[in-house]
């Protein structure tokens, strides 16, 4: 069963029960439906071939390990999954080669967002430590090592000028400093290089989170927020 799909009240209503109960019998399970048996069979038959529930040897239902983490994010009123920030990293990486304090910059060549300069950024890689999806996700993009440490976070909601929101992230900051300033290799996501602050704030296409990500970094604050509008055609 695909997250973000609408389930039938019958599914929504066993998947909260199971996350109240633990454990429940058929019955318990069908009554606050309304349903009719063969018709209720039908819908807790959808669950535990979607892995989400389970008849154990007794003859009672619970809800399986995948079932606990669907339940536990689950609109009881809508029957959707609740609509949360997606995690991402921002990696900032830093060289004092040469005396000159630059930033490896990054722009995008994939929508949304083509061609705007900014930091780089990763998804934060499901079951791994955020030390280690930023190495790899840099080594990945860049083909540089670096050892990162935790900066903060930044939340950042990407809306139109009309409120509607595109979307909603929460970034985990991660800050690395390098010896020297290698040759970033080529990625097909993006294109990196190394600048010093005011080459990247005059880029003409930059998010305007850009300089609030360094300031975090550069004066240690621990978290941040912004709300940033566009317009349709800068999406």
């Amino acid at each position: 069963m695909e997250y973000n799909i609408k389930l039938h009240p019958a599914q929504t209503s066993v998947l909260v029960t199971l996350r109240h109960a633990t454990r429940a019998r058929y019955g318990e399970l069908r009554v606050p439906t309304g349903l009719e048996s063969d018709i209720f069979k039908y819908h807790l038959r959808k669950l535990v071939r979607a892995h989400y529930v389970v008849k154990a040897d007794d003859g009672i239902y619970e809800l399986t390990a995948e079932g606990k983490e669907f339940a536990n994010r689950l609109d009881d009123a809508t029957g959707r999954e609740i609509a949360q920030p997606k995690s991402s990293m921002l990696l900032v990486v830093r060289t004092d080669a040469g005396g000159v304090v630059r930033y490896l910059a990054h722009r995008r060549t994939r929508e949304p967002f083509r061609d705007y300069w900014g930091i780089a950024s990763a998804p934060l890689l499901r079951g791994v430590p955020a030390l280690d999806s930023a190495a790899r996700e840099l080594r990945k993009q860049t083909g540089i090592d670096a050892q990162f440490r935790v900066a903060g976070t930044f939340r950042v909601i990407d809306a139109r000028t009309d409120g509607t929101v595109l979307e909603d992230k929460l970034f985990c900051v991660m800050a690395a400093v390098v010896d020297d300033a290698p040759e970033p290799s080529p990625w097909t996501g993006g294109v990196s290089q190394w600048m010093t602050k005011r080459q990247l704030l005059a880029q003409l296409k930059l998010f305007p989170t850009t300089a609030r990500t360094l300031e975090l970094v550069e004066g240690g604050a621990v978290f941040d927020e912004a709300v940033c509008y566009y317009a349709g055609d800068e999406y």
